[in-house]
């Protein structure tokens, strides 16, 4: 698929939600929705990262980039994978996941 920025390989737990069939569409574009938690210097992130076509019906009034969902001090880290894994498995619908995801994003940091 992609690969990851080198500043954010120290993830911990990591899920993509959805991303472009690549035998659908081998030669692109590639968009990804993908939800992770990461160690970052002083405690813990739980990242929204949403990379979808600009014709995308799953819009939601959210540009694309990378949200800060959450922040965890250093004795957090099982709380933080647990709000990752349960925010990334909010619902059996993917679309439903990411208009979650939506929300959490507008009141989130954008990165």
């Amino acid at each position: 698929m992609h690969s990851i920025s080198e500043s954010k390989k120290n993830h911990l737990w990591r899920k993509v939600v959805w991303f472009t069939d690549p035998n659908e569409h081998p030669l692109g574009p590639h968009h990804s929705v993908e939800v992770y938690c990461s160690e970052e210097s002083n405690g813990y992130a739980v990242w929204y990262v949403r990379k979808l076509g600009k014709d995308d019906p799953r819009g939601g009034g959210i540009d694309n980039g990378d949200y800060l969902l959450h922040y965890f001090p250093k004795t957090a880290r099982d709380d933080a994978i647990e709000r990752a894994v349960l925010i990334a498995n909010s619902d059996p619908s993917t679309d439903r996941i990411i208009a979650n995801l939506d929300a959490l994003a507008a009141a989130a940091q954008r990165v």
